[in-house]
């Protein structure tokens, strides 16, 4: 039993030594190896970056979309009636009348603008003429009517005394009942002719406002064959000339380009114009009646507003006039309308622009530009430089309103601070930087 047992107290012995030598070497070489590792940190060299301080200044959210720009007044004029184009308004010095040209609208009392246009009326006129010389002829019926009408009532009044004044004759017996009876049929017959007047008069009456409505309806006819200014404007079409025959159903109503070149003239108020853009339901949502915009004709390159001083290179000014509640069930888009407030003269009728929105702003914010930002795992960071030190710390930050080339931080950084935008990627917390330049103070 002696010999088993120094066996097992010999095993043992061996393999706890062994536990530990491994335990030993393994602890060298962990220790080396912190040390090789400390010594490569210690001699590595400062990583090059660029630099930008976080300021405290005006941020906006913007919502972008695409429109034509269509002035508010706008009217398609034309003939109602077919013919032979006999006249076409004269522009300055007696040239024809072209796009460009302004028009009056009506004055004062004067129901109808200036006359730009009319085709052959001379049979429209004609009938006016006869529907006025039968209201002239009705009227004067309705006279003749009311003169039988009086006569008729004096008849009766006549006739009323004549039987009054003969009952009391034949009750004192001065007269016979044949003559009493003569004038009691008298005034039967008066009355009867007082109904007769009146029904004729009433008759005349009607005829009267018959014809008057006659007159009224060849007016208008007579006004289908003209074209007046509706109010003070530019022509942006013209599309007759004096000796074209035109008939309302040459006007092609297929589309809005086919309609502007078949109709004879189209008028607008250039002193405002109104935007229609189709946005995405997300954006729309942001949107609310009265918020700015900045409008720029679709001609020309830009990136966006400037967000400090927006609109200051734009071409008009406007403000989100209305949002439509509803979702087209077509586009899966919402309808929303901008109206210009300033700037309308820089605008044509036509012309396709650009609209940025302001959806949200905020006078003073910590801002950052979009570069400073690093996305982890669906988090935002930023690194901040330790300007004595040299190193970075990796921070994690809350975001606010995005703007189009910057970003407001609401939570994790300060104003003033250095933030690293170029070769953040790089980056871990804790690295030796240097900082090769700082945006909007040059190289250092």
């Amino acid at each position: 039993m002696a010999g088993p047992s120094r066996k097992k107290v010999l095993f043992v012995a061996v393999l706890l030594a062994a536990i530990i030598a491994v335990a030993v070497i393994a602890s060298v070489r962990l220790s080396g190896r912190r040390g090789l590792e400390q010594a490569r940190t210690a001699k590595r060299p400062p990583l090059t970056v660029k630099a930008v301080r976080a300021r405290l200044g005006p941020i906006q959210a913007w919502v972008s979309g695409q429109g034509t720009a269509r002035a508010v007044r706008r009217e398609f004029l034309t003939f109602e009636q077919s013919g032979k184009v006999v006249f076409v308004k004269k522009g300055e010095n007696g040239r024809e009348l072209k796009e460009g040209d302004r028009v009056q609208g009506p004055r004062g009392e004067d129901a109808q603008g200036e006359l730009l246009a009319k085709v052959d009326e001379r049979d429209f006129l004609n009938q006016a003429r006869i529907a006025e010389a039968e209201l002239a002829q009705t009227r004067q019926q309705g006279g003749i009517s009311r003169a039988q009408l009086d006569k008729a009532l004096a008849d009766l009044k006549m006739a009323e005394a004549d039987v009054e004044r003969y009952r009391k004759l034949y009750e004192r017996a001065a007269v016979s009942k044949r003559e009493l009876d003569f004038h009691l049929n008298r005034l039967k017959s008066a009355e009867t002719a007082v109904e007769a007047s009146r029904a004729q008069t009433g008759a005349a009456g009607s005829g009267v406002a018959s014809a008057r409505a006659r007159v009224g309806q060849s007016q208008v006819a007579l006004e289908r064959t003209r074209i007046y200014a509706p109010f003070d404007g530019i022509l942006t079409y013209v599309n007759i000339r004096e000796g074209d025959y035109f008939s309302p159903n040459l006007v092609n109503l297929n589309s809005e380009e086919s309609l502007l070149r078949t109709i004879p003239m189209v008028i607008i108020d250039p002193s405002r114009y109104e935007i229609t853009l189709e946005l995405p339901y997300f954006d729309a949502m942001l949107l609310t009646p009265g918020q700015p915009a900045f409008i720029l004709a679709g001609g020309l390159s830009a990136s966006g507003p400037d967000e400090a001083s927006p609109g200051a290179a734009w071409t008009a000014r406007g403000t989100v006039f209305s949002v439509n509640p509803a979702v087209s069930p077509g586009g899966r888009s919402v309808q929303v309308k901008i109206r210009t407030t300033q700037g309308a003269e820089n605008l044509l009728d036509g012309m396709f622009v650009n609209c940025w929105i302001v959806a949200e702003e905020k006078k003073a914010a910590v801002v950052a530009p979009l570069n400073a930002f690093v996305y982890r795992q669906n988090r935002s960071y930023v690194f901040v430089v330790d300007e004595p030190s040299g190193q970075v710390a990796q921070r994690r930050v809350s975001e606010g309103i995005m703007g189009l080339t910057s970003q407001e931080i609401s939570d994790g950084v300060t104003a003033g601070e250095l933030l690293v935008t170029d070769g953040r990627h790089r980056l871990v917390d804790g690295s030796p930087v240097e900082v090769l330049a700082i945006e909007g103070q040059g190289e250092k």
